[in-house]
């Protein structure tokens, strides 16, 4: 009796919506676009002098992991977005990029075990002239981060505000660029504006220096072509509870499926649901 069910359940919406209908639930990515969620860290520490908004708790962050783990997530690092994006290469059913901002030293003591733990890989954006220096990841730490799949991308040579010392934009982005690849001996593929401010000059001079891609900060997880230097973060604080960091998220339920990486039917939902 049930297939007889959905088989006229179906014939009814197609009647009513086409079979042309496009999808608008929550995740569901219109034609070009990829609905990739990026989170944003500074700090994972316990230290009580640490700024709130950008310190989270060791066990904030081992709980936040956890979730990601339960609710099916699988890391991947810009590149492999942006190679998406601009080759079609495949993705898992539900990605994330898990960012850390100006290198602290904390996400190699404290964030990298979780992660491990859990099977994440992150990227993180150095502040190059900070690169070695006391309380920041030294090379050794980073190569390390490296061998297991991490991407190290820039934060600026001194992690000055671009739209305000366009005359800084040079050393900021291109000498940081080539201290970073000298260092570690590697390609760096993309910046992180520092305190996710741009402009078109800053944005256009990221390109023209040999990046591929630049992260900032907003609300949206839909990524696309036109958007590839200005790849939105969601900003993760510190103090908030579970609830709250699934609202980060296009994906919290287990049991529901992920969004496909097209446009699909609106019967298709009904069929997902029966």
């Amino acid at each position: 009796m049930k297939p007889f069910i959905v088989f006229v359940s179906i014939i009814i919406i197609l009647s009513l919506t086409g079979l042309s209908a496009e999808v608008s639930a929550e995740g569901m990515e219109k034609e070009g676009e990829v609905t990739v969620p990026i989170l944003l860290y500074h700090r994972i520490s316990n230290d009580n002098s640490a700024d709130s908004r950008y310190a989270v708790s060791v066990t904030d962050f081992k709980d936040q992991m956890e979730q990601l783990r339960y609710w099916g997530y699988t890391s991947i690092t810009i590149k492999d977005l942006v190679d998406h994006i601009n080759k079609g290469n495949s993705l898992p059913q539900r990605p994330i990029v898990i960012t850390f901002d100006d290198g602290n030293l904390d996400v190699y003591e404290n964030a990298f075990p979780i992660m491990e733990r859990y099977g994440f890989t992150g990227t993180v954006y150095i502040v190059a002239n900070r690169l070695n220096s006391e309380g920041f990841l030294q090379a050794e730490e980073l190569q390390e981060l490296l061998n297991h799949g991490w991407e190290v991308g820039s934060h600026g040579m001194t992690h000055t505000e671009l739209t305000q010392n366009h005359a800084l934009v040079r050393n900021e982005i291109l000498q940081s660029r080539l201290d970073i690849e000298d260092a570690l001996g590697i390609k760096v593929f993309s910046f992180a504006y520092p305190f996710g401010t741009l402009d078109w000059y800053v944005s256009s001079k990221v390109f023209d220096y040999g990046y591929r891609a630049a992260v900032g900060v907003g609300n949206l997880t839909n990524h696309s072509y036109g958007t590839v230097f200005n790849l939105s973060r969601r900003e993760v604080q510190g103090g908030i509870d579970l609830e709250a960091f699934a609202e980060l998220l296009p994906w919290t339920n287990y049991f529901l499926p992920s969004p496909p990486r097209k446009y699909l039917p609106n019967w298709w939902l009904l069929i997902q649901c029966i």
